[in-house]
């Protein structure tokens, strides 16, 4: 099979069981939104981080549903050919590619901040890089599978963090519910629309669904465990959140379990490394797709993509300064938008595709029966 036959394909809908989307929704919300989301929200919102955090979830829920609508029966399937689709996909290749690199500072850093410190982070990126788009290239259904594979464990990990967790808790820290006056509340929360839009590639899927409510049962645990975490690392640590590197690491390290058995903090660890290396995968897979619908060929931004992300993290000084322009107001402003913008654009350009296909459809029965 030579290079052309490999990356330039037709596009085709991967079809999965919705306990495999289930998994990929777990595992692709988890990783960056309790590691480094926690403290850069605190910084700003203080006692309303996790207020914020509300307000997250019921944006990326409404994004969820929106893309949910489009993919369970194959909306891409239906829309291949259709040349509004291909524009809309301009703009989702841009939405998950920004998301793409600036996660991918976010795991960076971590590495060598919060685990190597001293390794040069050039090091640290080209290792990094390797999996993410092998992964990524392998396809949807690879990773769903894996996801399969780690969900459970990655489900288990956070709640044992959560019910052995024994620190020194003041929920009062979480109230009021507006520490700031509501307009800086709602105009500092432009910040974070990065973070929203992680089920984006899935619109690339089309779903077979088994007996259980997997999806929604899926997102609606993930969210709630979500919310969880934070409501505790605010009760625990308060205004100087702060400073905490990684959250559900810092957690991890207040388990009871730890006077049996040792340090907990590398359960911790293994959450956020698998999760976070698969929901880079999962967006340049996204991208991928993208790039295959728009140009015909999967190699144009499966090249350009990991260029991007490794320029971005080894010409400037330091990671941290994508890390910081992805919660720019501007930035996360225009990134919270499109989070919604897109999903309905594709709903309403599904919904009219059905609507001319049975409208062309009446018509032509009803030529039939004149001309009988």
């Amino acid at each position: 099979m030579n290079i052309k036959s490999r990356f330039c394909q037709n596009p085709k809908t991967t079809t999965l069981y919705n306990s495999q989307v289930g998994a990929l929704v777990m595992i692709c919300s988890v990783a960056y939104k309790l590691s480094s989301l926690p403290s850069i929200v605190n910084e700003y919102m203080a006692s309303s981080t996790t207020w914020l955090f509300v307000l997250l979830t019921v944006v990326d829920t409404l994004s969820f549903v929106l893309v949910y609508a489009f993919f369970h029966d194959g909306g891409d399937e239906e829309l291949s050919s259709n040349k509004a689709y291909k524009i809309g996909l301009i703009f989702l290749a841009l939405f998950l590619g920004f998301k793409c690199v600036a996660f991918f500072s976010f795991a960076v850093l971590f590495f060598t901040v919060e685990l190597y410190v001293g390794v040069p982070h050039v090091i640290v990126v080209l290792i990094l890089i390797a999996p993410v788009v092998y992964l990524g290239t392998k396809g949807c259904s690879t990773l769903a599978r894996t996801a399969e594979i780690f969900v459970f464990m990655v489900f288990f990990v956070v709640v044992l963090n959560l019910a052995f967790l024994e620190a020194d808790l003041d929920v009062n820290r979480n109230l009021p519910v507006f520490s700031m006056e509501p307009k800086d509340f709602f105009a500092h929360s432009l910040r974070y629309g990065t973070w929203l839009g992680n089920c984006f590639p899935l619109l690339f899927v089309k779903v077979k669904n088994k007996k259980l409510p997997y999806v929604s049962s899926s997102y609606a645990v993930t969210q709630i465990l979500t919310l969880i975490v934070v409501f505790f690392g605010v009760a625990m640590y308060g205004d100087s959140m702060k400073i905490i590197g990684n959250l559900l690491v810092e957690i991890s390290g207040f388990n009871q379990l730890s006077t049996e058995i040792g340090r907990m903090e590398w359960t911790a660890l293994f959450v956020v490394i698998v999760s976070g290396i698969l929901e880079l995968a999962f967006l340049f897979y996204g991208v991928s797709e993208c790039s295959n619908r728009i140009f015909g060929c999967k190699l144009v931004l499966q090249i350009a993509l990991p260029m991007v992300a490794v320029l971005s993290c080894t010409i400037p000084r330091s990671p941290q300064v994508v890390a910081d322009l992805s919660h720019q107001r501007i930035v996360g402003g225009v990134m919270a938008v499109f989070s919604l913008i897109l999903p309905i654009y594709f709903v309403i350009l599904k919904w009219k595709n059905r609507r001319d296909y049975l409208s062309k459809f009446n018509y032509v029965r009803e030529k039939k029966e004149v001309t009988k």
